[in-house]
């Protein structure tokens, strides 16, 4: 059995980043198991760069689509292009391990599961996967074990059945990036699947765990995805969304920081 991995890169080469850099130094035994399919977002076309050949396969794809640059089009593009029953979603700064890759090979052969994720970790706090139930998600972390509901989590480093994701239709074009791993768990929930948890720990930043980090063109779009998420897939929160919308408006208020308010005010009432 082998294993699609789709790497989603954006403004590092892919050769350096985090992600890459992992799986290149993995013993030959895993890699010779491994398809890479290298989905580019960035500006400059890598595609004359060597590539290492003791993958099962390694694919180069720069993406020239101007107007879509994100998630949803690489991980569409490696559903329609691979030829193995599973396929992992990975982001370029992802510390992925040996030891995962070795655990999702045992468990592929024998669990009657459509998703397997890792515990995931933005240093001391687990960011994946969590309780689907509430907003304040990382404060209920999921244990290792098989679940089919009240769970969420990010992608990076999830396990997809392709017959499962073929059966649903693929990648919704709603969420280009931000919000589509909440989709894609909600899609797992309502139809009932098994989602494992791997019992191993991966690290990976969390950009919303950073807000005075984003640029405003991120927070808006982050934000823009997470309520039109709510309002349209999880309605039964949308009240918790708005309140802590309130929050950030008022803090950003005391602070002397109008944009925030300005944002989330226009997000609510569904203005550009």
């Amino acid at each position: 059995m082998k294993l699609t991995i789709c790497l989603v890169a954006y403004s590092t080469k892919y050769t350096e980043t985090v992600s890459y850099k992992q799986l290149n130094n993995m013993k030959s035994s895993i890699k010779e198991s491994l398809n890479v399919i290298i989905f580019d977002n960035g500006s400059i076309d890598f595609s004359s760069e060597k590539k290492p050949n003791d993958f099962s396969s390694i694919v180069y794809y720069y993406n020239q689509d101007n107007e879509e640059r994100g998630t949803r089009i690489a991980y569409q593009y490696a559903l329609r292009e691979t030829k193995d029953e599973w396929f992992m979603l990975l982001d370029d700064d992802t510390r992925i391990t040996e030891t995962y890759i070795y655990k999702v090979f045992e468990d592929l052969g024998r669990s009657q599961v459509s998703a397997i994720c890792p515990q995931i970790f933005d240093k001391e706090i687990q960011i994946s996967p969590t309780s689907s139930e509430t907003i304040k998600n990382l404060k209920y972390p999921k244990k290792a074990g098989n679940y089919d509901e009240d769970i969420t989590g990010i992608s990076s480093g999830l396990v997809l059945s392709k017959l499962f994701m073929t059966r649903i239709g693929g990648f919704t074009n709603e969420f280009p990036l931000d919000y589509l791993d909440h989709w894609i768990f909600w899609q797992l929930r309502k139809h009932h699947q098994i989602i494992q948890v791997i019992d191993e720990k991966i690290y990976h930043q969390l950009s919303v765990q950073r807000l005075e980090e984003l640029s405003k063109s991120r927070f808006v779009k982050i934000f823009t995805a997470e309520y039109y998420y709510y309002k349209n897939y999880q309605p039964e929160h949308l009240y918790s969304i708005r309140k802590k919308y309130v929050r950030m408006i008022v803090k950003g208020w005391l602070k002397g920081d109008t944009f925030p308010a300005k944002a989330l005010i226009k997000i609510i009432l569904g203005k550009k």
